[in-house]
């Protein structure tokens, strides 16, 4: 288990503690107190955090029996990442209060996040999937517009959108440059993909990741070497090895 992995998990543990410390406390409170009314509140409400904390005990064991068990469990973990998915704004919250770098707290999901896709072994025909990138990976000056269509690209090198069309003719899948989310989601709902492999900085990636639910993502966060939205980079390799992965079932 990677150490980015580490940070997600450590989060979903520390909650797990503060949500049975919750817990006890309110058995506290209800033993000491008489009222029907207060007894009935104060009972509801332990019900519902013990539920969640179950619930957040079951991802944790879940995970780590995927990870050394390498199983195929798709019902498992269809849940894991619904589980996850759900639990993601809570836990950003905590890492926040806990001083976890932001940045590094999205690169732990997304690791997660890509252990579970990889982890279904599901097998996609080529044109199935789609790679979506964002247009800060083409050379800020170049005129030829490659949203609409990236073969307008003249392969000139000074970018890797060249690189990602040599990547769509080698096994047939299908490439789309969005310049923000609002487009990303329409390429989406447009191309129809059964499976995407997305580029782009934690904020966008977590954002997609979690904004598209119903179709696995498999997440690559960027380089930017000049600084965000400018002239960024993607390390090619690790899309032609999620392409592999998705082709021939993990």
């Amino acid at each position: 288990m990677t150490g980015k992995k580490r940070i997600f998990l450590g989060l979903l543990s520390v909650l797990i503690i503060l949500l049975i410390a919750g817990i006890l406390f309110l058995l506290f409170i209800l033993k000491s107190k008489s009222s029907v009314m207060y007894n009935l509140l104060m009972g509801s409400l332990i019900l519902f955090f013990s539920i969640v904390t179950i619930f957040l005990i079951f991802c944790i064991i879940g995970f780590i029996y995927l990870v050394y068990s390498k199983s195929n469990n798709r019902t498992l973990n269809k849940i894991l990442l619904t589980l996850i998915d759900a639990s993601y704004p809570v836990l950003q919250i905590l890492g926040g209060f806990l001083g976890i770098d932001r940045e590094k707290f999205q690169q732990s999901f997304t690791n997660i996040n890509n252990f579970l896709v990889n982890s279904r072994h599901e097998k996609y025909l080529p044109e199935e999937l789609l790679i979506l990138t964002p247009h800060c990976l083409q050379f800020n000056e170049c005129k030829f517009k490659v949203t609409n269509d990236i073969d307008n690209c003249r392969r000139c090198g000074k970018c890797q959108v060249s690189d990602l069309i040599k990547l769509k003719d080698k096994y047939g899948v299908k490439v789309a440059v969005a310049t923000g989310g609002t487009l990303a989601r329409k390429v989406v709902k447009d191309i129809k993909p059964k499976a995407i492999i997305a580029i782009a900085c934690e904020r966008d990636l977590t954002s997609g990741i979690l904004d598209v639910k119903k179709i696995p993502v498999y997440g690559i966060i960027n380089t930017r070497p000049n600084g965000p939205c400018f002239n960024t980079k993607v390390n090619i390799n690790e899309i032609e090895k999620a392409i592999i992965n998705f082709t021939n079932g993990g």
